[in-house]
């Protein structure tokens, strides 16, 4: 008898099983096929085969790995239903057309207010996402969110958050009207899950029990009673107990529950549905923490390079003296050619 698929994936945290809403997609969606499966807790996608998360191996096959983490999703949900069950084998040629523009509105919509709320939030960020994932060791515990940060804003320096989370909502006013529309509303194309109700259950359990999630979304599916009840069913029937797990919960799982209970900040304007007002001044003596906090953390990223160089491990010596031996080599060569040009 062949070995269940293992999906390797983000830490849990605040009752979710993954801290990652792109991770919650393809559990979801292997928990729809009523099949087994195990779990790899990954605290750093170096930890997965592929290098990203979530990642699906079943046997000598992995879902290929991508540098976002819904694209990774995707690539796994393909292989689970290539290789496990298809949910969508039944589906009719009109349903396959109503799930690729639902399809489209997920990945243009709510995947861009899921990772904004996610990494651009900065308060949230503070006080919920870092903790989440940081279940590495030092440095990496900073190292890690904070690249995932930095891109994520690098992504969406574009976009007005009150743009993203109004485009979210008529998502999910969409979402809704579907489902309101069937006689047996449990999914969102009648008695029967597809790979479209794993993608949406991705983003609306992150919305429900994450306290990383804005308001703005928290509120709309709290107030929508039929998402509600598409999402409690889901845990009702699909979502009990825990899946297999092949290893341990890390610490830092323990600092995001208890984050998670944390009331100390007020979310942005845009998060609450509001318009942004300008923010507050910091305080002399709020000026004067930031000073020394960035000095403490020039002492300690000088201390880490030091180790890094010294330890020959990731860089070493005669590496980082061929780098600089070459670049002044390409100057000197430059300058040597304007000497022959005079």
């Amino acid at each position: 008898m062949a070995a269940p698929p293992t999906l390797y994936q983000w830490p849990s945290a605040w009752g979710l099983p993954s801290v990652s809403p792109a991770c919650l997609q393809v559990e979801a969606y292997m928990r729809l096929t009523q099949q087994g499966f195990t779990v790899v807790t990954c605290s750093t996608p170096s930890k997965s085969p592929t290098g990203n998360l979530p990642a699906l191996e079943r046997g000598a096959d992995i879902s290929p790995g991508c540098s976002n983490d819904f694209s990774s999703a995707r690539n796994a949900i393909q292989l689970a239903k290539s290789s496990m069950k298809d949910l969508d084998i039944s589906l009719s040629p009109a349903q396959r057309a109503v799930q690729l523009a639902f399809t489209s509105l997920i990945q243009h919509r709510l995947e861009v207010a899921t990772e904004y709320s996610i990494w651009c939030e900065k308060l949230g960020y503070r006080e919920y996402t870092k903790a989440a994932f940081s279940s590495q060791p030092f440095p990496l515990n900073h190292i890690v969110p904070w690249s995932m940060r930095r891109e994520a804003l690098g992504r969406y320096a574009r976009l007005k958050s009150e743009e993203v989370y109004d485009g979210a909502c008529e998502v999910l006013s969409a979402v809704a009207d579907r489902l309101s529309s069937n006689s047996a509303n449990r999914f969102l194309f009648g008695a029967q899950p597809s790979s479209l109700d794993a993608l949406l259950l991705g983003h609306l359990l992150f919305y429900r029990s994450s306290p990383a999630a804005v308001p703005v979304l928290k509120d709309k599916v709290a107030s929508t009673p039929v998402l509600s009840a598409y999402v409690d069913n889901a845990l009702a029937h699909f979502f009990k107990g825990q899946a297999p797990q092949a290893s341990i919960p890390t610490a830092a799982q323990g600092d995001a529950e208890a984050a998670s209970t944390s009331a100390s900040f007020a979310w942005s304007d845009a998060a609450k549905g509001k318009k942004q007002s300008k923010p507050a001044e910091p305080t002399a003596a709020e000026k004067e923490f930031r000073r020394k906090s960035w000095w403490w953390l020039a002492g300690a990223a000088l201390t880490t390079v030091g180790y890094i160089i010294s330890s020959n491990r990731y860089l070493s010596v005669e590496q980082l003296q061929g780098m600089l031996g070459g670049y002044d080599g390409d100057d000197e060569e430059e300058e040597e050619e304007e000497g022959d040009d005079e």
